[in-house]
């Protein structure tokens, strides 16, 4: 499964680079569009096997790891539940603006892919996917509802907390009442990083009943 999840994220890598040479970012932001629609019924599949950011993002967090750079505390300011929403705003303002006086396209998305790279050196990838990225704070909003997610079996979970450890995005976390692991939906990425790592195959993709 991580062989196919690369595959699909270094060929979508490169589809993206190609559309920002010919300047057909428009097809790209369909793409998007589509994958939050979507992301009501599947997840946030954009995030864990399309989305270039997280491509690099995965590559500099095994930098970091190498280096030991990367630390668990991510400032306050950082952690406000506005910051997303914030950068939204820039850029769509920037871009109104440039568009409107420069007659020009600000290069917005190509400045959050540096800044998700270099973010992850030092801060753990969940830092921008959950507190910076504007992308991320949309799928979040549809993401919640997915008809079909990674959920973990209460029952035969066996406390190990891997699944934890594993995940990029900061979406598993133990719930005290059932005494087990609990996926967020509205924070996964659909990687299936937690259902490989889990020792007890008690991880799986499947539908969600509400």
């Amino acid at each position: 499964m991580t062989q196919v999840r690369t595959g699909v994220e270094v060929m979508l890598l490169i589809v993206f680079a190609l559309l920002v040479v010919t300047g057909n970012m428009v097809v790209w932001v369909a793409i998007f569009v589509v994958g939050l629609l979507t992301a009501a019924l599947f997840g946030r599949y954009f995030c864990g096997y399309i989305c270039p950011m997280n491509t690099l993002m995965r590559i500099s967090e095994k930098a970091a790891k190498r280096m030991n750079w990367q630390s668990d505390m991510v400032p306050a300011w950082l952690r406000h539940p506005s910051m997303p929403w914030l950068v939204l705003a820039l850029m769509i303002s920037s871009t109104i603006v440039f568009r409107q006086v420069l007659q020009r396209e600000f290069p917005f998305l190509l400045i959050l892919l540096a800044l998700a790279f270099v973010m992850t050196l030092r801060l753990k990838p969940w830092a921008f996917h959950n507190h910076v990225c504007p992308y991320g704070a949309l799928l979040r909003l549809t993401g919640k509802y997915a008809r079909f997610t990674v959920s973990v079996d209460a029952t035969g979970c066996v406390n190990c907390k891997i699944c934890e450890e594993v995940c990029s995005a900061n979406a598993v976390t133990f719930n005290q009442t059932t005494q087990a692991a609990a996926v967020d939906a509205s924070l996964c990425h659909q990687c299936a990083d937690c259902i490989a790592a889990c020792p007890a195959d008690a991880i799986n993709y499947q539908s969600h009943r509400r």
